[in-house]
């Protein structure tokens, strides 16, 4: 009886013995072995676990593609915004690339009319249009002005009817004065054709003298005269608001007339038998046959003369023009 008692109690303490083991068994924490390669976190792991060389190789590779293409998504919006906003702003602020300008000679007398130059007009002298007439040579003469002008000349000698009511002479005879030559003649050589001796005895012109500019000329006496920029011009007004003027300006290289003009006006080609020579100066008629230019022996200074017409085409005193210049005189 006892021993059947003692046998019982043996199997309940090998019972309760047996179900202690199996608690332990489910409670105690399994080893990293045990889990046949099973994912642990780093939270997971215990202190003295590391993570698998193969699970961190991994997550680096996967960390540096998605660095990489953070950084090639990045660049490539930049590229956009600069593209096409910020390039285009810069584009219209940059000042546009401009040639390089070569800066004609600047002469101060001419206002371009054709393939030369016409001198300036003073306006408060009088309101007339510069015009040029077309000439084919740069040795025009008054009477092929005026035949391009078609201003009347009565008695056919070279004169218009203007000019010889100025100059006191008879429109209705070529030789007024009766001494065998032609009242053009006469007054182009630089002699009276209304009497005897040269043109200065005719008692409708007067001398003008530029004590500035140390220069002297003929003009008709009842034209109007005015002298501007400190005698640097002269101008003379006819009946008809017709205009001569004369201007001066500076020769610094002290060029020669042809040398000058050459320079001045590149154009045009102008041989040295063109070049007209007094005693006291050297000069060339323009293309027009309305600017005469000049030099005086020392060559300081250029002077023009240039005749500026009332209306288009109404070349009035183109004989008093040739006389102004012919009877011009440097001292």
């Amino acid at each position: 009886m006892f021993s059947k008692k003692k046998k019982k109690d043996k199997d309940l303490e090998q019972e309760s013995t047996n179900q202690v083991n199996q608690d332990l068994i489910v409670h105690n924490m399994p080893s990293l072995k045990q889990l046949s390669g099973a994912f642990l976190s780093p939270n997971e792991a215990p202190a003295s676990a590391a993570p698998t060389p193969a699970v961190g190789s991994k997550h680096k590779t996967a960390g540096l593609f998605i660095i990489i293409g953070g950084l090639v998504l990045i660049s490539g919006l930049v590229f956009v915004i600069y593209y096409f906003m910020i390039a285009p702003l810069v584009h219209q602020t940059e000042p546009a690339e401009t040639a390089p300008v070569t800066v004609a000679p600047v002469v101060s007398t001419p206002v371009a009319t054709s393939t030369e130059d016409i001198a300036p007009v003073d306006l408060s002298a009088a309101t007339s249009t510069v015009v040029s007439v077309a000439t084919s040579t740069a040795t025009t003469t008054g009477e092929e002005l005026l035949n391009a002008s078609g201003f009347k000349d009565s008695d056919n000698d070279g004169l218009n009817d203007e000019e010889e009511l100025i100059l006191g002479i008879s429109s209705s005879s070529a030789d007024s004065d009766g001494d065998t030559y032609s009242d053009a003649a006469e007054l182009l050589s630089g002699y009276n054709p209304g009497g005897a001796g040269k043109i200065s005895n005719n008692p409708n012109l007067l001398k003008y003298s530029n004590a500035t500019f140390k220069y002297e000329t003929l003009y008709p006496k009842d034209w109007q005269v005015k002298t501007i920029n400190d005698g640097a011009t002269a101008i003379f007004t006819a009946p008809d608001e017709s205009l001569i003027q004369i201007s001066v300006q500076d020769n610094p290289e002290k060029a020669s007339i042809l040398s000058w003009y050459e320079e001045s006006f590149p154009n045009i080609t102008v041989t040295y038998d063109k070049v007209r020579s007094t005693y006291s100066w050297e000069g060339i008629m323009g293309d027009t046959g309305l600017n005469f230019y000049l030099v005086g022996k020392d060559r300081s200074n250029i002077f023009v003369i240039s005749y500026i017409p009332a209306a288009e085409g109404k070349i009035a005193y183109p004989n008093i023009f040739q006389m102004m210049i012919n009877s011009l005189f440097l001292n």
